[in-house]
């Protein structure tokens, strides 16, 4: 009778693992002779399908006797794995690592037993079993995350509420600070206030000054020559220095007629001189001629005369344009050299003076922002 119920549950379990996995195709003789490898072919895909990770690190087709270390780890974990599925409805059943290697018939029978009407109910019965464990799981992740939320937040409330006291001390420490130092506030503000008032007395001098230099600067500038003018009196010299040259010339030519015009009253007087030596002996018609040759002699001399007054006057005139040159020229260096060191004179005070009034300014935007930050001080101490 004993045997007939295990045939009959050998039949269901070969019959549940062919329906279940195909493709192990077991037969009731591997099931009444177990063997490690068919153990293991048949556990691997089980535990995949309960969602256990198994992985075998050798071939487990081959019936090798292989007893490295990796290959008795992998079993072990096999071990545990079917153990634990064991347990669920049996807490005292163990599987041991010798079942798999030395396996036995019942045994082999029992734990694939379990294992396939284990898988069957939950494919059966899957909707039913996992929705609410599901929804459990989510309702408790979501509390577990408002949990953890409510917990930052109420730390973080800790943490601002101890950092709001300590902030409130120090602003009472600050205030009572302030509130000390407030007469030696109000002290240096009317020093300030009187420092400033004097700045602004010596900004205003500085100004009316600034203004009197301006107005003198402006003077000046009118006093210079300006560069127009320059070229025009550049432009005059150049003029007379070419009529000067363009006389030189003519004057030389005047030179050597009046030297030729002399030569000939000279010699015409040493002729006259022997004419009137020589007028007792000289007879009457000769003195015709004689008196010819006065006229031709006076003549002569009033030729010379208004010759030497021309070149005279040509002399003269290149005199007056070289003087004109040079007093234009002396003029016009005197007044470039004088425009020149009032301009720099100017220029160098009127900087002195922007650098005052710059420095001044500084100060009175120093001592006025002083002045603010005081009030603004006095203002809060005032509120508080």
């Amino acid at each position: 009778m004993a045997m007939k119920n295990n045939a009959a549950i050998m039949e269901q379990v070969c019959k549940a693992a062919n329906s279940l996995f195909p493709e192990l195709n077991v037969r009731p003789t591997d099931v009444a002779n177990p063997t490690e490898a068919f153990l293991v072919r048949i556990l691997i895909p089980c535990l995949r399908a309960y969602g256990f990770r198994v992985e075998p690190p050798y071939n487990i087709e081959s019936d090798s006797n292989d007893i490295s270390k990796v290959k008795r780890i992998f079993l072990a974990k096999l071990c545990r794995q079917v153990q634990k599925i064991l347990q669920i409805s049996f807490p005292g059943k163990t599987y041991t690592y010798y079942d798999i290697t030395q396996p036995t018939a019942k045994t082999t029978l029992n734990t694939l037993d379990v294992l396939f009407n284990y898988w069957c109910f939950y494919r059966m019965h899957k909707k039913n079993i996992m929705q609410p464990l599901s929804e459990r799981i989510h309702e408790r992740q979501a509390l577990s995350a408002v949990n953890a939320a409510k917990r930052s937040e109420l730390e973080q409330q800790q943490q601002s509420g101890v950092q709001h006291k300590l902030d409130i001390k120090e602003c009472e420490a600050n205030i009572c600070k302030l509130h000390d130092q407030l007469p030696q506030a109000k002290a240096e503000l009317n020093a300030q206030s009187k420092a400033l008032r004097q700045l602004q007395s010596d900004l205003a001098v500085a100004e009316e000054q600034q203004s009197q230099l301006q107005s003198q600067l402006n003077h000046f500038k009118q006093l210079v020559v300006l560069d127009s003018d320059v070229a025009v009196v550049k432009m005059e010299t150049k003029q007379l220095a070419a009529q000067i040259e363009n006389c030189k010339p003519e004057m030389d030519k005047q030179e050597q007629i009046y030297n030729e015009r002399r030569l000939e009253i000279e010699t015409i007087a040493q002729l006259s001189q022997d004419i009137d030596n020589a007028f007792n002996i000289v007879p009457p018609d000769m003195l015709s001629g004689y008196k010819e040759v006065k006229k031709s002699n006076d003549r002569l001399e009033k030729t010379h005369k208004s010759i030497v007054a021309k070149h005279q006057g040509l002399q003269d005139t290149k005199l007056k344009l070289q003087k004109t040159v040079e007093q234009s020229e002396a003029s016009f260096k005197a007044r470039s050299l004088q425009a020149e060191e009032q301009v720099a004179k100017q220029q160098q005070q009127q900087q002195e003076q922007q650098a005052l009034i710059e420095q001044q300014s500084a100060e009175i935007e120093e001592l006025q922002q002083s002045q603010f930050t005081l009030q603004e001080q006095l203002d809060e101490q005032q509120r508080v």
